[in-house]
């Protein structure tokens, strides 16, 4: 189901009431979902990580969020050509590495907005607790062979908590396995 959020029919700028568009084949209202505006917005943005693992290999990327109320919105897609595990920890002991810095992409490329967002790979440190969520996928025959790949995907939205410190871990269980970890999300601070 799709929502859509209802504001007055007036421009604000002018105070001028604005006539919406109707549609001529359904006559119904066009509008766009409020993550649909964040893109024309230049507040939605996407990063990715891949690699091609052998078994008990893995990727890894932490997300640091700022202390602030405009808050990330994120889907988050972990999958894999073959067999895996995905991950994912909240307040993770893992350290930001600027080497491996990851530049999130704006889905609005005429926008010259950057996320606020802390993102890279192959973080430092360890982490010691255990994964807060986990999703085994892909299927295996009895000779151990995976004969499909599969994926972990949020079709749910996160929104993640202000400054916190969050890790992606994507673990192949087979060899030659693609794999990768995707984030699409919006920066959006509540009218509430």
């Amino acid at each position: 189901m799709t929502y859509f959020k209802v504001t007055p029919i007036y421009d604000n700028s002018a105070g001028a009431p604005v006539i919406p568009t109707i549609d001529d084949s359904f006559s119904a209202l066009v509008g766009i979902t409020p993550e649909h505006h964040e893109i024309h917005e230049g507040d939605a943005y996407y990063a990715i990580r891949s690699a091609l693992l052998n078994s008990a290999g893995t990727i890894e990327v932490r997300v640091a969020t700022p202390n602030t109320t405009k808050w990330a919105h994120m889907l988050i897609v972990i999958e894999g050509a073959l067999a895996g595990t995905a991950e994912l920890w909240e307040g993770t002991t893992k350290t930001h590495s600027t080497t491996n810095a990851i530049t999130p992409f704006n889905r609005n490329r005429n926008s010259t907005k950057t996320s606020a967002l802390t993102i890279c790979h192959t973080p430092g440190g360890a982490e010691g607790a255990a994964a807060g969520l986990t999703k085994y996928f892909g299927a295996a025959s009895v000779s151990g062979k995976v004969s499909e790949g599969g994926g972990a995907n949020s079709r749910a939205e996160f929104i993640l908590k202000q400054n916190t410190a969050y890790l992606l871990r994507a673990t192949s269980r087979a060899d030659n396995n693609a794999m990768s970890i995707e984030l699409d999300w919006y920066e959006h601070t509540d009218d509430n």
